[in-house]
């Protein structure tokens, strides 16, 4: 094997460590919105089992917030797919572009949620009234 087969094979091996751990990382977001999901339906399922009438609210916004993670999760994985065959292609051309474009996406949107979730935290902890 010449050098340069080499070092396509070991460009193209990396480009698929850095998929997989895409898909490690959407596969995490994902478990933690069902997570989310599933602890607020358990959660509202208490009151009913402990009192007769329960006089707690009802909150969907958890419910909201973990089905949106699970759907940034998919996406994640979604992208990292398109992603990883982009970057095979171009390796295999020789024209390599280094973008950070879906890591900005993917920052943004996992930061967005996080303060989402941040805010229902403290709006949950602290309620008004």
């Amino acid at each position: 094997m010449d050098n340069e087969n080499k070092n396509l094979a070991n460009d193209q091996m990396a480009n698929e460590r850095t998929f997989l751990s895409w898909i490690r990382t959407g596969i995490g977001i994902m478990v933690f919105g069902f997570v989310i999901v599933k602890f607020s339906l358990f959660v509202n399922q208490i009151p009913s089992t402990f009192f007769k009438e329960p006089d707690l609210p009802k909150n969907g916004s958890t419910i909201l917030i973990g089905i949106a993670l699970v759907i940034t999760g998919a996406i994640t994985i979604l992208l990292s797919y398109f992603r990883y065959r982009q970057s095979s292609k171009l390796l295999e051309q020789g024209k390599y572009l280094y973008s950070t474009m879906m890591l900005t996406v993917i920052t943004v949107v996992i930061f967005v949620m996080s303060m989402i979730i941040i805010a229902y935290l403290i709006i949950s902890a602290y309620p008004a009234g």
